[in-house]
């Protein structure tokens, strides 16, 4: 992939030593209203932390009282992708939150927060994965090596002699393949192994904090997959060089799991179809497929998303008997570096097939995140107003927040006004906090090459709002 060369570095990225926040949304039920239009501090004890210097916020999750952020310190672009990720966690009106850093040689991938309070975490190696269980102040409960001897045999449709290592829980272009979920006191994990194969399993919590597994089911064979790389730059703005290996994942009330798996770079329309002897379009290359399994392990079915051009996937999100996923996708190939666009694909479960709506605000568009409110109405975040290489990946120096609320999924999005600031801005989760909702991410961030002559300028803030 060719570099964007025209965004020079150069631009210097602000400071910014306060942030007055405000809780967004009206007084419960789910609604997410507009911002302030002036923010109001938050009081002592309302939020967490508001500003993080030097770290981005990628997740948040709350229960009760409790809460919990994985923030990531950012890393210039790398073959094998293993993220600096800490996790911050604390209850309401706590003075500090506890800060939870990967033992060494490890990354900090994801988490899921329980009924009780308790945190769940899952640590990757260059290949082996593993689980912490702690308590809701962050106190170590249980730590243990996550066990699977049948993935060294999960089927490979292909070439398995392209596998560098059939053992291993991880595949070989990125630590972070993996994501989690709560299910009162028990957690699904998908994972993609050292195979290329997508795994997903229910394991039973135990006291000690320890689990056991209660079943375990093969969402897709091992394929082929591509690695990616940029010939020039020094930082991967949305994660695509290897978001092809990446997994999103989303458990319902009733213990459903949507798992959507990317395409791009992949053999998998090929691989699913031989081996799940499924009817896949042979000239589907680009799009996910999203796989829905009960609350034993059953598939109920998998449905193909065909986007027909360049596209990469963010985010699942269940929304009553509906699945929606997100992300970005190359609408047009325009000359200024702006045809990439947001996207939301809905999959009502039971149809055979997606409806595909895309999301044009503002030059380029990503989204990251989903919110479905109470009240039907679908919430989105990510970032827009970036400009990229039209025959490359190169991202530009600049970004805005995106926020957007659509009154149900597949209608109009209206973007709601956030503030703007210097440098890469980028909105990573929305969650529910205390009867409202919370939204998090990064502001003043590097694009693709403002750090390439100065190493100091690849940081960001983190903010919650």
């Amino acid at each position: 992939m060719k570099p964007f060369d025209v965004f020079a570095p150069g631009k210097a990225l602000a400071i910014f030593s306060t942030l007055l926040l405000a809780g967004c949304g009206g007084a419960g039920g789910g609604s997410l209203g507009g911002p302030q239009p002036i923010p109001k501090p938050a009081q002592v004890g309302d939020l967490p932390p508001a500003l993080l210097p030097g770290v981005a916020v990628m997740k948040f999750r709350s229960v009760g009282n409790e809460w919990a952020a994985l923030t990531e310190r950012l890393r210039a672009i790398e073959d094998v992708t293993a993220p600096d990720r800490q996790l911050l966690t604390a209850t309401v009106n706590a003075r500090a939150a506890t800060t939870i850093d990967a033992p060494e040689g490890w990354s900090l991938i994801d988490f899921a927060i329980h009924p009780s309070g308790e945190i769940t975490l899952v640590l990757a190696s260059d290949h082996e994965l593993r689980l912490q269980r702690r308590a809701a102040g962050g106190a170590l409960i249980g730590d243990s090596v996550l066990a699977d001897a049948q993935a060294a045999t999960d089927p490979f449709i292909g070439d398995a002699r392209t596998i560098p290592d059939p053992q291993s829980l991880v595949p070989h272009g990125t630590r972070d393949a993996l994501r989690v979920a709560a299910v009162g006191e028990d957690l699904i994990l998908t994972y993609r192994s050292g195979r290329n194969a997508v795994v997903t399993q229910w394991l039973t919590h135990l006291a000690g904090g320890t689990f056991t597994r209660r079943w375990r089911t093969l969402v897709e064979p091992g394929v082929a997959v591509d690695q990616v790389r940029l010939i020039s730059g020094s930082f991967d703005p949305f994660g695509s060089l290897d978001n092809q290996w990446h997994v999103t994942l989303d458990v319902d009330a009733q213990g459903r799991s949507a798992i959507a798996v990317s395409l791009a770079h992949t053999d998998l329309p090929a691989g699913h179809r031989d081996y799940f002897h499924e009817p896949v379009d042979p000239a589907l290359i680009s799009g996910a497929i999203v796989t829905v399994l009960d609350s034993t392990g059953l598939r109920l079915g998998a449905t193909p998303i065909d986007i027909h051009v360049p596209a990469e996937v963010h985010a699942v999100r269940w929304a009553g008997d509906t699945v929606i996923v997100a992300g970005r996708m190359l609408t047009t190939r325009k000359d200024d570096g702006s045809g990439w666009d947001g996207f939301l694909a809905n999959l009502k479960f039971g149809d055979p097939a997606a409806r595909l709506q895309v999301l044009d605000f503002d030059r380029g568009d990503v989204i990251f995140d989903i919110a479905a409110f109470d009240d039907g109405r679908v919430g989105i975040v990510g970032s827009t107003a970036y400009l990229q290489n039209p025959s490359g990946g190169s991202i530009s120096e600049h970004s805005d927040l995106l926020l957007a609320v659509l009154p149900a999924a597949g209608a109009a999005a209206e973007r709601l006004p956030l503030p703007g600031y210097l440098g890469h801005n980028q909105l990573r989760t929305i969650a529910a906090w205390r009867g409202n909702w919370l939204i998090a991410g990064m502001q003043n961030g590097p694009g693709t090459h403002t750090a390439d002559a100065n190493p100091a300028l690849l940081t960001c803030n983190g903010f919650l709002r």
